[in-house]
């Protein structure tokens, strides 16, 4: 083989590889807009329910819970039982604001990250700083991405990580976002536990908005987890 006929032979192999990487970096934007759809229509239908929840059983646990409360006033023994329903109630009114926020469209990012730690510390031996330092106009998505990955974050610091302290950060840095979650909690390795569907989920959110996540964490040490998202 001559010298021309190589130099043709290594221009051909180099222009398939440019090909084939151009055909994956296409599948690669048709995955990542997929996942975005999807975790989209997710947060659709958690809206959806979350207004069931509130129309429906929200109103119908506020008539009885008022039915029994003017029975109460006759008939002490139905005391407890207006209490049962207005804890009932409470708790309705709880999941349904989790599952939907709409202080979050209505006020922003910092406004829903900081009702969203006070009502899953409010009953905690859990001190917390929650510093928030966004745009305005940061994108309805990534916002929702940092509530769900801090929402998530938190519930397994209080059901599994038994913290008695945790530290929210959001700063805006140019083209890009950061989060940082620290807690002191118990900690744990990687390598001996099998993620469960929260972390999953955590993960694949983030590969849908091509963040960069990184979950540190080690035996009584407590976990740091940090999400850089770009614009």
């Amino acid at each position: 083989m001559s010298d021309s006929e190589k130099r043709e032979l290594i221009a051909e192999i180099q222009r398939q590889q440019n090909v084939l990487k151009a055909l994956l970096d296409q599948e690669q934007s048709a995955l990542t807009e997929l996942a975005k759809r999807l975790w989209a229509q997710q947060e659709s239908d958690k809206a959806r329910l979350s207004r069931e929840l509130h129309d429906g059983v929200g109103q119908l646990l506020t008539g009885l819970t008022r039915r029994l409360q003017t029975m109460a006033h006759t008939d002490p023994a139905v005391s407890e039982l207006a209490e049962i329903a207005e804890l009932a109630l409470a708790d309705v009114r709880q999941l349904s604001r989790l599952m939907s926020p709409t202080i979050l469209d209505d006020l922003g990012l910092k406004p829903a990250l900081n009702w969203l730690c006070r009502n899953l510390f409010e009953h905690e031996q859990i001190t917390y700083s929650c510093e928030v330092d966004v745009q305005p106009d940061l994108p309805k998505d990534i916002s929702i991405l940092i509530f769900r990955v801090t929402q998530e974050s938190l519930v397994n610091s209080i059901k599994h990580a038994h913290s008695s302290a945790v530290t929210v950060t959001v700063k805006q840095h140019f083209n890009m976002v950061m989060l940082n979650l620290i807690d002191n909690g118990k900690g744990f390795s990687r390598e001996n536990i099998t993620p469960g569907v929260g972390l999953a989920s955590i993960e694949d959110r983030a590969k849908a908005f091509n963040a960069d996540l990184n979950i540190h964490s080690s035996p009584e040490h407590g976990t740091r987890i940090s999400l850089t998202i770009p614009l």
